[in-house]
């Protein structure tokens, strides 16, 4: 928020319409306290999951990089859901 997106991203939930009608994901490093209570007005079933200790970093994550073509996007994300985490994507 501290960014300035919450405004766009505000935009983009009234475009989606109703909360009961639509599946959404917010996904958030810190998830601070401001973006908890935005998670729990945007979404119908608001489900708080923590890896480690809030608000520090942990070991038990790792992230990867993969650069595909906007048009492959799909076809990579479908492999990466299908395959499951084959070196913790």
């Amino acid at each position: 928020l501290d960014m300035g997106f919450e405004p766009q991203l505000r935009y983009l939930v009234r475009k989606l319409g109703r909360k009961d009608r639509r599946v959404n994901v917010m996904c958030s490093a810190t998830f601070p306290s401001e973006i908890q209570r935005m998670a729990s007005e945007f979404l119908n079933e608001y489900y708080f999951v923590t890896v480690g200790r809030v608000g520090s970093t942990t070991d038990l994550i790792s992230q990867h990089v993969m650069w595909v073509d906007d048009a492959q996007k799909p076809l990579a994300l479908s492999a990466v859901l299908r395959d499951g985490p084959t070196r913790k994507t």
